[in-house]
């Protein structure tokens, strides 16, 4: 997460696109090389092996396109790439083609640091209603292009609730309260240890889910989008979580929380409902023995048509501003996205396609995990609300400040109303 000495960082040193070109060329990468109608560009991403390797190969196809440009990739995980890639931006060394992330497309679009890839001519034109205006800033134009979506969803181990002699809900008519009644059953009809639902406190995808359901949203206007009695009802549900026993403790569920996916209650056969995003289905399919179903979220009215859930970027595809050659960097992004000989290399481990024409390509070879993503994506596509605004500046910080007061809460050291109105001010304090 980019903290406030990065912030500043990228504030004194791309005051915009201008002041970002004026820090020097990027070192080690280049344009075209004088005289020689050839190119280098720079590939940043953060994943996993998986995607390293897909990601990898890709670009080995990309020079069977254009073997004129050469692509230097640089891989990195979660925790670093972004304190790295603040540093390479304040020192002029920005990537010419950056994974992005929604959490932070206003932090680098909103100073200039990124080029505008509608007006440098990126064609959208198959993609997805909705899937394009995910990566726009209303000021500086398409700030990224998504490398794939997704959604909100709910993941259920059916031996879970086999053990404990209860059946799958309709997700189409399920409330709140039934899944508190169905998760309570579980946990009571399983032995100790074994719950019917994860705690959803601290669950980003929740907390929005829920205030959207409300009427309300994270952001609204670039500041916060939701009033201290959305925020305290989200965790009063969740204080129920707890006292039902529909899901476990506060002890037990922090400590959950910091297991690798493999080790945690939902895999390892103890939790029968948990949160997640469709683009991590495969994953909790191949982490559960016997495999999941995805569910929609519950609606407060009992109508799938309510559940006020949207198309989110898994993760996005930008161009650096400074891009030495932006024409071979804006050639290749549009390989990624519009090709569907692309499309069958990266699958959709960045998530569903948004363009059409490269989700219906690649579908047929798609195995049955992948399938229950691309199949959850196209059920739920007539009953999505409108996407919710980019993350302004400093709301990065967000997870962290939900985080902080759903587990002080849970452990007792405030009150739901407290943490309702905590989270409000800190969100506040962050973008202000």
């Amino acid at each position: 997460m980019i903290n406030r000495r990065h912030a500043l960082a990228l504030g004194l040193a791309v005051p915009g696109a201008a002041a970002l070109a004026s820090c020097g060329p990027n070192a080690g990468g280049g344009g075209a090389e004088e005289g020689s109608g050839s190119s280098a560009i720079r590939l940043a991403w953060w994943g996993n092996p998986t995607r390293d390797e897909m990601t990898e190969q890709v670009v080995e196809a990309y020079a069977e396109v254009d073997d004129s440009v050469t692509i230097s990739t640089e891989p990195g995980e979660w925790n670093g790439y972004w304190d790295k890639l603040a540093t390479q931006t304040a020192g002029g060394d920005l990537p010419d083609v950056i994974q992005m992330d929604e959490k932070y497309i206003s932090e680098y679009g909103g100073r200039g640091a990124l080029l505008d890839l509608a007006e440098a001519g990126l064609d959208t034109s198959d993609f997805a209603e909705g899937a394009v205006e995910v990566g726009e800033l209303a000021d500086e134009g398409l700030m990224a292009i998504n490398a794939g979506l997704n959604a909100a969803v709910f993941l259920v181990n059916p031996a879970v609730f086999e053990e404990a002699g209860v059946e799958l809900p309709d997700d189409t008519t399920w409330t709140w309260d039934d899944l508190i009644d169905i998760a309570t059953e579980i946990s009571e009809n399983t032995e100790d240890g074994t719950y019917g639902m994860t705690q959803m406190a601290t669950i980003q995808a929740l907390f929005q889910v829920w205030m959207r359901q409300l009427g309300q949203d994270q952001y609204r206007d670039g500041g916060v989008g939701f009033d201290a009695e959305a925020a305290t009802s989200l965790m009063e549900y969740a204080q129920r979580i707890e006292d039902t026993g529909a899901g476990p403790d506060a002890s037990t569920s922090v400590e959950d929380a910091a297991q690798s996916l493999d080790q945690s209650l939902f895999a390892t056969d103890r939790i029968g409902i948990t949160v997640a995003w469709s683009n991590q289905v495969v994953a909790h399919d191949a982490a559960v023995p016997g495999g999941i179903t995805v569910l929609r979220p519950p609606s407060m009215t009992g109508s799938a048509a309510d559940a006020q859930l949207w198309y989110k970027a898994s993760m996005y595809w930008s161009i650096s501003a400074s891009a030495q050659d932006p024409d071979a960097a804006l050639a290749f992004v549009d390989f990624l996205v519009n090709s569907p000989d692309a499309g069958e290399i990266l699958s959709i481990e960045r998530g569903v396609p948004g363009n059409l024409t490269v989700r219906e390509a690649i579908t047929p070879d798609l195995d049955d995990a992948n399938l229950m993503a691309v199949d959850y994506l196209e059920a739920i596509e007539d009953e999505l609300g409108p996407p919710p605004e980019i993350t302004p500046q400093g709301g990065g910080e967000f997870e962290d400040i939900l985080t902080r007061a759903g587990e002080d809460m849970l452990f007792g050291r405030i009150t739901p109303e407290e943490a309702g109105q905590r989270l409000v001010d800190d969100l506040d304090a962050a973008l202000s």
